[in-house]
């Protein structure tokens, strides 16, 4: 629809001559005054008046900032704005939308005028010819003239005498002042009447506004497809329902679907929310889903959103509120809760993690910290990361997180190797400063070494080096127990010997994941073929007498530290071994044992300082065991007698590691996003562990209910920018690109070609990118220092070091600072991405010359 101009611009006719700055001070009556209207932008309306006014399409382009004055439309054209009348006291004409300009001439507006004007004229001359022939007598007056307005004699009323025709002049002057006053009495009646009549029109204008207003109020709710009918119900529901429930609200239909529900993104908290339900009950929350329609998610999108807490790296809200859920099913005393820090030997293909910064590649290792019920048979991963630097920062966190949902965490458990000895460097824990304090409650949290990886330790120390024990500088070392062991176990069904079976170095690879063969080694058999092998032969210094106390005592103490809480072992008279017990059911003769062990560790040295942790990790964990007992027994008095060391160890988790490393290891090239998978399956098909999310699975009756294959995620998409780049040629494509991308804000970098492309009638200059840099000619002085940086960065690739590529850009920004950083950062970050992406093809080829 074509619009008048604001009354403040400068407006002309395309048609006349009239300009609104004449035209406006003409009359002050809006509805006699010209006006402007514009060309209309509807291709079939501009069309129309482009004819009427005989002005070519070409040309208008040229005057589309031109105006027709009103004077070119017929009358009918224009009606009066009520609504702007009504509303805000303005009174215009408005131009209907379907007008269209049929006066296009001076000549054929003059001519109009001219016609109306000549008509007018003729009808004055007309009824002045007839009223001078009245006068002159040349008409006889055949009719009486009478008052309009007043009766004829005899009509409707009784017959009036006729008034004399001579009055004196004292009547004339009483009949004067009688009709004036009559004539002001009408006057009176004429306003009133006058004013009743403007009541009136105004009360039918007004009508008349309020059904022009419904009418384009229905029309524009129409128009909006019931926008604001949805905001409205929106705004009222959204104090009750979730952002998913409503868009369920306002997008189901009568029928739905499950399919329907599949495009709702349901928040965490409706999703908490509605697996809380199922877990009371399925029967409620179906009955609730389906025969009252209530918004709520399906089963396979809360069975999708419990399995996502194993599928994301970093800290993960969701598994906080699944702990929450499952907090509300355990007593008081089974809150108590270990923090365990795994790491697992995970080889993935070269990645960067852009939220830390860093290489993940062959050698990562997966890291998950796993919290695990004291006292009660569950446990539940609450985060993962690959190569991950534990923090004091990150405990405090996760530890802030379990007890704001309802757990006490009390001890914190690691593995016994060199991680973990950084670990504890971080924690600032030491052997008499064995602890660290809760943040939250400020109560002490014990560290602890898990005795099963212990036990792996002393079986690879005695491997590798050996121990020396300096009460009598006696060795203990595979070389020298060689001619000793090299015999068979009576109860081994296996034709090698102690030696080649427990104490070849190729057993190494063996017992890094699984403590099976360390178990079988240091045991009651080994000790009972020791004790025969030194009664037949000749003990030399005391060695086999040595290792068999030694071993004696690592066994008791390796049961005593993995008991459960039932007993499981009975002496020769039917009485459970006090090392099978729960520690604190026989505190003072366990206590034995551990100071047996206590002061063998205290005396024992490595020959080799890089596994001085050992005896370390073991007088850290007697001292927490022995405080961790009095703590828990001064909290819960009368409810702890014992505490069931097996569930402070990683034993409880060893079904997942297993399965985990087995998967991982057998399949070559996986992904970061695979080795999430296949944590994520590992766990769901734990049936001999108890996770919480397969507790709430179970308990919601989800069992079953979903297949896993579609819970992988895709894997982040490659630069595109650096495509079929090598370490051959990325000097040289690096320089072209900084050239392509930063030469606008750098013009010493070199010269850019511009190409300029038409496409549907248009020009456009298409810039240059990773794949079309031949328009582009790099400068001398740019090229050489493309080079410098090139040495800077030349096979850097740094795994498990956070803050790679930010190290690298400060430590060129700092030698050279008028380079400019965002340079510096460019070519730094692709020339990383290029090197990923050579030495993923060299594992690619690697794998498939492996294969065939």
């Amino acid at each position: 629809m074509a619009t008048n101009s604001k009354p403040s611009s400068l407006r002309s006719c395309i048609l006349c001559e009239n300009r609104s700055t004449i035209t406006d001070t003409q009359t002050d009556d809006a509805f006699e005054r010209i006006t402007y209207h514009r060309f209309p932008t509807n291709p079939q309306r501009q069309e129309q008046w482009l004819k009427q006014c005989d002005i070519s399409k070409a040309s208008f382009p040229t005057v589309s900032y031109k105006f027709v004055c009103s004077n070119h439309f017929a009358p009918e054209c224009f009606e009066r704005d009520l609504r702007a009348e009504l509303l805000y006291g303005t009174k215009r004409m408005t131009l209907k939308k379907d007008a269209v300009p049929t006066v296009r001439t001076t000549e054929q507006q003059l001519k109009r005028k001219l016609t109306t004007q000549s008509s007018e004229e003729e009808d004055r001359q007309k009824r002045k010819e007839q009223v001078d022939k009245l006068l002159t007598g040349q008409i006889p007056v055949t009719e009486e003239i009478v008052n309009p307005f007043r009766k004829r004699a005899g009509e409707g009323s009784p017959s009036v005498a006729q008034e004399p025709l001579s009055m004196n002049q004292s009547e004339l002057l009483q009949r004067i002042e009688d009709l004036e006053q009559e004539t002001v009495q009408q006057r009176m009646q004429i306003a009133q009447l006058q004013r009743t009549i403007d009541r009136k029109t105004e009360k039918i204008n007004f009508a008349k506004a309020e059904m022009v207003n419904t009418a384009i109020a229905l029309q524009e709710l129409k128009d909006h497809e019931n926008r604001h009918v949805n905001e409205r119900i929106t705004g009222i529901l959204s104090g009750r329902f979730g952002e998913g429930q409503l868009a369920t609200i306002m997008a189901g239909t009568p029928d739905q679907t499950e399919d329907s529900f599949l495009q709702v993104l349901w928040t965490e908290n409706e999703l908490f929310q509605a697996l809380r339900l199922r877990c009371i009950s399925k029967e409620a929350y179906e009955f609730l889903r389906k025969q009252l329609r209530y918004p709520l998610p399906d089963a396979s999108h809360i069975e999708r959103w419990i399995h996502s807490v194993y599928l994301e790296t970093g800290h993960n809200g969701t598994v906080m509120r699944i702990l929450q859920l499952h907090a509300s099913t355990l007593k008081d005393i089974e809150l108590i809760c270990t923090l365990n820090l795994l790491h697992i030997d995970t080889p993935v293909r070269y990645q960067y993690d852009h939220r830390r910064d860093q290489i993940v590649g062959p050698n990562a290792q997966l890291h998950c910290v796993i919290v695990q019920g004291i006292f009660a048979p569950w446990q539940q991963i609450v985060h993962i990361d690959f190569d991950l630097i534990v923090s004091r920062e990150l405990v405090d966190k996760i530890v802030t997180d379990l007890h704001h949902a309802g757990y006490r965490v009390v001890a914190i458990t690691t593995g016994c190797d060199r991680e973990s000895a950084n670990a504890w460097r971080h924690l600032n824990v030491t052997n008499e400063q064995h602890f660290i304090r809760h943040p939250v409650t400020g109560h002490s949290m014990y560290l602890y070494a898990c005795p099963d990886r212990t036990l792996v330790a002393i079986h690879r120390t005695l491997i590798e080096d050996g121990f020396l024990m300096q009460e009598n500088n006696l060795p203990i070392t595979s070389a020298t127990l060689m001619p000793f062991l090299n015999t068979k176990q009576s109860c081994t069904p296996s034709s090698s010997t102690i030696y080649e079976r427990y104490l070849n170095e190729k057993v190494l690879q063996d017992i890094a994941h699984d403590s099976t063969l360390s178990r079988e080694f240091i045991s009651s058999t080994t000790t009972n073929t020791l004790k025969r092998l030194a009664n037949e032969e000749d003990d030399h210094g005391g060695l086999l007498s040595t290792v068999t106390t030694l071993f004696d005592l690592f066994v008791d103490w390796y049961d005593l530290c993995t008991a459960c809480s039932r007993s499981v072992g009975h002496s020769e008279i039917g009485q459970p071994l006090i090392t099978k017990l729960p520690y604190g059911a026989c505190e003072d003769e366990q206590n034995i044992v551990l100071d047996g062990m206590y002061d063998v560790m205290e005396t024992i040295r490595c020959l080799n300082p890089d596994n001085d942790f050992l005896p370390q990790a073991v007088l850290m964990s007697i001292n927490s065991m022995r405080k961790l007992l009095t703590d828990l027994r001064a909290y819960y008095p009368g409810q702890v007698k014992g505490i069931p060391m097996q569930r402070l160890s990683r034993l409880p988790m060893k079904e997942t590691i297993l399965k985990l490393h087995h998967n991982t290891q057998t399949q070559k090239g996986l992904s970061v996003n695979d080795v999430l998978f296949h944590l994520c399956s590992t766990v769901v098909s734990g049936e001999e562990e108890f996770h919480a999310t397969n507790a709430l699975l179970q308990q919601g009756g989800f069992v079953g209910e979903m297949s896993l294959k579609n819970l992988r995620r895709q894997d982040d998409p490659p630069d595109p920018d650096v495509r079929n780049v090598t370490d051959y040629n990325a000097c040289d494509f690096l320089t072209r690109l900084t050239v392509a991308r930063l030469g606008h804000k750098y013009e010493y970098l070199g010269k850019r070609s511009l190409t300029i492309e038409h496409n549907n009638e248009q020009y456009f200059i298409k810039p240059a990118d990773g794949e079309n840099l031949s328009c582009v000619t790099p400068s001398l002085l740019w090229t050489e220092q493309a080079k410098r940086l090139e040495s800077y960065l030349l096979n850097t690739i740094q795994e498990k070091k956070p803050g790679l590529v930010r190290g690298f850009i400060d430590y060129i920004d700092d030698r050279h600072p008028r380079m400019g950083r965002d340079l510096v950062e460019l070519y730094v970050r692709k020339r990383i991405a290029i090197q990923l992406q050579t030495l993923n093809s060299k594992l690619d080829a690697t794998k498939k010359q492996t294969s065939s």
